[in-house]
């Protein structure tokens, strides 16, 4: 960026606290937090405030993270970009398409970015992946399975007032492997949710067909733990475990499955979500905010399909 970045961040959630801080800081990128639970001092920032519009209101910075509880998100967004911030929000970034195409045509509006952040594509194992399909077109097949087991019941994930479920918690990847690896009309499609006592979807799955492709996908809550992408092509298939959540301090396996022989290739350590955040400085500098636009309605279109 031109003008040196500032991050105002909304919200002192987990996911802040376990992957952004660490990166704003070792990169030396100005933040400002807002929480209205936190009240102790938090090191190494620039502003603390316990007031999200004392803090849109007054805060030097020039782009808003908000990382708060599902429910707040819409809002909270609409705010920020009517404040004149760029904006990068958590998955998933609404609950409707209605209310995504609401924040894009505002986002246009102020000439803003607006980004929902899903970064799990931005891993080095993904693109490595791709390069070796060479060309997407030789997918037959992608598997997806992603459970975890049950979440506390103090669990925002369980939350049906927060806007919790498996549906808005992992929706966002189905939609993300969509649109990276197929991008092209469904021709049939077979879904099923399962429920909690509180009607809160817990478990979802299904079965869509593309012209000669199939996307299946289990994301589930109450299981035993897999994080996996299976992509089959031309006899042969590419696994690609924790894939979704994949830590960036840590070396990965991808495993490709070739002339029945398994090659194990390693991944160096990658920090998925600073490269993602890499992308949205590029963007701001560049003020080509079309393809964020973009992704967040494809995607919201696709997690529509799931209700």
């Amino acid at each position: 960026m031109k003008k040196h970045p500032h991050v105002l961040l909304i919200g002192y959630s987990n996911i802040s606290k376990k992957r952004l801080i660490d990166f704003f800081i070792k990169k030396k990128i100005k933040i400002s937090i807002a929480s209205k639970s936190h009240k102790e001092k938090i090191d190494n920032i620039l502003n603390q405030f316990n007031s999200y519009d004392k803090a849109l209101q007054t805060s030097k910075a020039n782009i808003a993270y908000i990382s708060l509880p599902n429910s707040f998100h819409y809002t909270m967004a609409k705010k920020a970009l009517e404040y004149g911030y760029h904006v990068v929000v958590d998955k998933p970034i609404c609950s409707k398409y209605s209310d995504s195409l609401k924040l894009v045509s505002l986002a246009r509006k102020k000439n803003k970015l607006l980004s929902e952040a899903v970064f799990f594509n931005y891993h080095s194992q993904i693109k490595k992946a791709l390069k070796i399909l060479q060309n997407k077109k030789k997918i037959s097949k992608i598997e997806v399975n992603f459970t975890i087991p049950l979440p506390p019941k103090n669990s925002i994930l369980l939350s049906k007032r927060l806007e919790g479920g498996v549906v808005m918690d992992m929706g966002p990847y189905a939609a993300a492997i969509h649109r990276i690896f197929f991008n092209t009309n469904i021709l049939k499609k077979k879904f099923s949710v399962k429920y909690d006592k509180q009607k809160l979807p817990i478990e979802m799955s299904f079965i869509l067909s593309y012209k000669n492709k199939t996307y299946k996908g289990k994301f589930k809550f109450n299981g035993k733990y897999r994080n996996q992408i299976i992509i089959f092509y031309e006899k042969n298939k590419i696994i690609i475990n924790r894939a979704f959540s994949p830590p960036d301090n840590e070396n990965l396996i991808l495993e490709l499955h070739k002339n029945l022989s398994i090659k194990k290739i390693q991944i160096k350590k990658n920090n998925c979500f600073g490269n993602f955040f890499k992308k949205i400085l590029i963007a701001i500098d560049k003020k080509n905010y079309s393809n964020f636009y973009k992704k967040i309605l494809v995607d919201q279109k696709f997690r529509d399909l799931i209700k």
